[in-house]
Order: structure tokens, then sequence, then C-alpha cells
């Protein structure tokens, strides 16, 4: 109920009570011995009217002392629900924050390419793509050629192998030493011949990723040209 709304409830309640009292006069067409009579009802009126105002504003003040301790319970709840949803808020800023920091920390990516060609290379002989562009995390090692996985992961990883004419030549890519995929680059009746392949492995800490010749397959001379790269990095 509005404060307004009581206010008129109190200014009825006090005209409805006086209006009981005031319409009960002597009958002005009664006998004029009787005009000098005392008017008793006025008096009777006004007490019953202290009396019943009195019960009223007991009434009034239950009724606003419970309005009050409501608005206030309200009031609590609305705040302790506010609190949890802040501290909520505060805990989902925190765990973002150290996703930032993990990630900015553990951020691993490479990319290579060769300064000079290799010739003649043999079965399972490593490629090392000795001109390093990018190595995040320092997990590519230009003198092995070797990926070293920093931790658990999923990593991607791109090949692309160029050759010379007269040459066909299949690369794989190594983890572990055991073949992951296979990259055929043909330039038997081309200038140059280039081929690109790509995978995504599940690597454990340690696990060792390289650029391998894939056995005794292919058209010698085994050429490998400078656009060749070797490129990887970690997904998560």
């Amino acid at each position: 109920m509005g404060r307004y709304q009581i206010s008129l409830l109190v200014l009825f309640c006090v005209v409805s009570l006086f209006d009981q009292g005031l319409t009960n006069p002597v009958d002005d067409h009664q006998n004029d011995d009787h005009h000098d009579a005392p008017i008793v009802g006025h008096h009777d009126a006004f007490l019953k009217a202290e009396f019943d105002l009195t019960s009223l504003n007991a009434d009034l003040e239950k009724f606003i002392h419970h309005e009050i301790e409501k608005e206030i319970h309200d009031v609590e709840n609305h705040t302790e629900h506010n609190k949890h949803e802040i501290d909520a808020l505060h805990l989902e800023i925190k765990q973002l924050h150290e996703e930032v920091e993990y990630f900015k920390s553990h951020h691993v990516a490479f990319s290579a390419e060769l300064t000079h060609p290799i010739e003649n290379l043999g079965a399972e002989e490593i490629a090392h793509f000795d001109k390093v562009r990018v190595n995040s995390g320092h997990a590519y090692h230009v003198d092995t050629g070797k990926f070293v996985a920093p931790e658990e992961g999923f990593f991607y990883f791109s090949v692309t192998i160029c050759t010379k004419r007269d040459s066909i030549l299949e690369m794989a890519l190594h983890v572990n030493d055991h073949d992951e995929m296979i990259i055929h680059a043909d330039a038997e009746h081309l200038e140059l011949g280039c081929a690109s392949n790509s995978e995504i492995v599940h690597l454990q800490k340690g696990d060792h990723v390289e650029v391998v010749k894939h056995g005794a397959d292919g058209v010698p001379p085994f050429y490998i040209h400078t656009m060749s790269t070797f490129t990887g990095f970690m997904l998560h």
C-alpha cells in the first residue's frame, strides 16, 4: 500500500467518525421547551472518534512496521543475490586471466625453410630446415631438424617439398620414428615439382617430429629445393 493511499484512508476514517457524531442533532421542530437541553451526542461522537483513531493508529503502525520489515528483507535478499553474481563474475574473470597467462607462456609455433638445397638425400635421412623464421617456445631444434613437444597436447604440422626436374621425391613426417604422413613431390616432366601435406597429431611431452626421406621410394636425384618448408604449432 502506498504512502498516499494510507493518508487517504486515515482521512476518510476520521471524517466518517466525525460525521457519525454530527448527524444526530436535536430536531429544530420539536417543542421549544427542550431547546436548551444539552446535546450529549456530540461528546459521545468525539470520544468514539478518539478511541477509533487510536485503534486505527495502532493498526497502521503494525502495518507500516510489517511493510518496512518486508522491504528490508527483500533488499537483503536482493543484495545477497547480487553478491553471489559478483563472486561468480570474479571467479570467471580469474579463470579467463589464468587461461590467457597459460596460452601466453605455452605458445608454441615454428616455421623453417632451407638456406641451401639438399642433394642426394639418403633413405630415412632427416631434412634439416636451417632457416628459422619463427620459433616461439623454442621447440624446434635447428641443429637436429627435430621438433620436440614441450608438453602433452594437439599439434598441427604442415610440410611443403619441392624438387627439381627429373626427380620424384617422397618425404615423410616422422613422429617418434614412425611415418605419420607422406609428401610426394613429382618433377619428372616439370622444371619444379612441389607437394604439400598437413596433419594434426596428439603428442606427449618429449615426443619428436621430423621430416625424413621415405625409404628408397622415388626417382633420383633426391633433391630438396630451397622453396621447401616445415611448419607447426600447438593447438591446445
